[in-house]
């Protein structure tokens, strides 16, 4: 599962995370480098098969021109709400480039979905696109097993999944910047982690939520048309079924 933000020396939303901002390129090359080490280390344990899920905008940052042999790259919108998992189609979810959630202490472009998203709670448990991600694989049988993003992403994943090899490329320094590893060192902690991950993936214990399922999003004020936030309320007998309610059935 790839994401942009989380990426190593990414930390400028208004030049690094969308197609035609002035360092769009250099963070796209930069997660390539990331997401290209996580494969190498996965397929070194042995794995058989590795799809890339282009996660990031609408699924438009990555290209099969570009990712390594022997992977499959998954891509299109919108995202149906089995988050195209079905009953352990995987043996495990290794994230990449991935940010924290919205509201998340020392985190670096922390959100949950968009900006605009103030928190958003499974059961009453805070969750960001990490949490959702478990959720439903877990609700599939298929554990996550690895992570590489910011301080607070491996933070945030740790909570679910003690075990799992984390890769921090990154950390908050001050209110804003980062300070990250050399692209270099962080591809040789990835290819490790994910190698170690997938190893050991049939050690890790997939994420079940028990039903019912509810799901609220709470969003921002946005002053002056809405001077408070509002709430949207999603539920189901099981996560699948609350998730089909937010994003409707594929």
């Amino acid at each position: 599962m790839t994401d942009l933000e989380g990426a190593g020396g990414v930390n400028d939303a208004e030049e690094q995370l969308l197609p035609g901002q002035r360092r769009y390129m250099e963070s796209r090359q930069i997660l390539l480098g990331e997401v290209t080490a996580a494969v190498e280390g996965a397929r070194r344990a042995g794995a058989r098969e590795v799809v890339i899920w282009d996660g990031h905008d609408g699924s438009r940052t990555l290209s099969v021109e570009d990712i390594p042999s022997g992977a499959k790259l998954l891509q299109g919108r919108p995202t149906p709400a089995n988050y195209y998992l079905s009953e352990k189609l995987y043996d495990g979810i290794l994230f990449v480039g991935q940010h924290a959630m919205a509201g998340a202490k020392n985190a670096v472009l922390a959100h949950s979905q968009s900006f605009g998203v103030k928190r958003i709670t499974i059961n009453g448990r805070d969750v960001g696109e990490i949490g959702q991600i478990a959720a439903i694989a877990g609700y599939f049988g298929i554990p996550v097993i690895m992570l590489a993003g910011d301080q607070a992403a491996c933070a945030e994943l740790l909570e679910l999944q003690p075990k799992a090899p984390t890769v921090e490329v990154k950390r908050l320094a001050g209110k804003a910047s980062t300070l990250s590893l050399a692209h270099v060192d962080a591809k040789q902690q990835i290819r490790e982690a994910a190698e170690k991950a997938v190893a050991h993936a049939a050690e890790y214990a997939p994420w079940r939520i028990s039903g019912p399922v509810e799901m609220i999003f709470e969003y921002w004020p946005q002053p002056p048309q809405l001077p408070t936030g509002r709430q949207a309320v999603y539920r189901g007998q099981n996560v699948l079924e609350a998730f089909e309610a937010w994003l409707g059935k594929p």
